[in-house]
């Protein structure tokens, strides 16, 4: 029995043995990749300065934002932030909008509750307006489709106007 127990704790003080030569090995693999570990805090210290800039650059865009967006807003501009809206969330159809095989448009006028309503009219033929607060920006969307839905209806859709206006 005495014998059992002198070889099984021999196995172990050998297993112990080569675990500790194995950590060895992985503390010098870790001393040498060190070196690289310096040279991510230079990137990352280059990549703070980049943001940094960008911030700076961000804030001076903000100060010279045009005063168009803080006062009220005209037709023209609620029309041409809508068209930047439209274009922005369906790219193709700025090729669609000089071409002759698309009919489609942008118009506004104020309606009787001040608010600038500008009509796009689409090219599949859908008639959707943008209600816009001349004051605020805010905007919401109704969507008519003659033939298909002959009254206009609300959607879920809601902007602010101001977000587009350069």
């Amino acid at each position: 029995m005495k014998k059992k127990f002198a070889v099984m704790l021999a196995c172990v003080m050998a297993l112990g043995l080569i675990a500790c030569g194995t950590k060895t090995e992985e503390t010098s693999s870790l001393q040498v990749e060190e070196i690289p570990a310096a040279q991510e805090t230079v990137q990352t210290s280059e990549t703070t300065e980049t943001a940094e800039a960008t911030t700076v650059e961000e804030q001076t865009a903000e100060a010279e934002t045009p005063a168009e967006t803080t006062g009220k807003i005209t037709e023209e501009q609620a029309t041409q932030a809508i068209h930047d809206y439209c274009i922005e969330s369906f790219p193709d159809l700025a090729n669609m909008e000089g071409s002759d095989d698309y009919t489609l448009y942008w118009e506004a006028s104020t309606n009787e509750n001040g608010e600038i309503v500008v009509l796009y009219r689409s090219y599949t033929g859908a008639l959707i307006r943008y209600y816009v607060n001349p004051e605020t920006g805010d905007t919401y969307v109704t969507e008519q489709v003659p033939g298909i839905i002959d009254d206009e209806q609300r959607t879920e859709e809601t902007l602010n106007v101001k977000d587009y206006i350069k």
